[in-house]
């Protein structure tokens, strides 16, 4: 995957503030892009092979922010910038703020803030890798806001995801009665991983 990780900033309004995140306009499709909103925006422009996979990532990686970052939410727009367009792997720009806004640039200038943007978007990029091989849906705000906090990551370990939800498995255990009544076993809940 390719995550291209910008802070935003405008003269147009100096009061401006959130994070958004950027995949690649779909084919066909015109551009969200404020400042592209052009009548080039409504030529009809071939996307690349991991349209859908990028629009994947930046879900995840937007769900994830939204869960963990108390930030003003733009959402997840497209764009054809060149470093989406000519990537050929899953790729997003994530915009964490704006600098030109007096409060938002001094949280980024905090580098507690950075971290836990950071590990924000490690998470959602981990939610992501997870789901490619999975084929489930892709964990939402509700999921990391019902989880603690984001964890940082001990040094030269790989980021595993601890808000992924528990799996349940049936398990047959047996039943109180003597075995005479041979009854059916009933079944259990465990928060282990299914055995592959």
């Amino acid at each position: 995957i390719f995550v291209s990780l910008h802070f935003n900033a405008t003269d147009r309004d100096p009061a401006a503030t959130g994070f958004e995140i950027y995949s690649l306009t779909p084919r066909g499709a015109p551009s969200t892009y404020e400042d592209y909103l052009t009548l080039t925006a409504v030529n009809i422009q071939n996307g690349n092979t991991v349209d859908n996979a990028s629009i994947e990532l930046s879900s995840c990686i937007y769900h994830s922010l939204l869960g963990h970052i108390d930030e003003f939410d733009r959402g997840i727009k497209r764009a054809r910038f060149a470093v989406l367009r000519l990537t050929k792997v899953p790729a997003v720009l994530v915009e964490g703020g704006f600098l030109t806004e007096r409060g938002e640039s001094r949280l980024i200038a905090n580098p507690d803030w950075r971290k836990k943007l950071a590990d924000a978007i490690c998470i959602g990029i981990d939610n992501f890798r997870t789901l490619a091989g999975a084929k489930k849906r892709p964990l939402l705000v509700a999921d990391y806001r019902r989880e603690a906090p984001v964890p940082s990551p001990a040094a030269n370990q790989p980021l595993q995801n601890p808000f992924a939800p528990a799996t349940l498995s049936l398990q047959s255990t047996p039943p109180p009665q003597s075995a005479a009544e041979n009854p059916a076993p009933s079944p259990s809940v465990s928060s282990a991983p299914p055995e592959r």
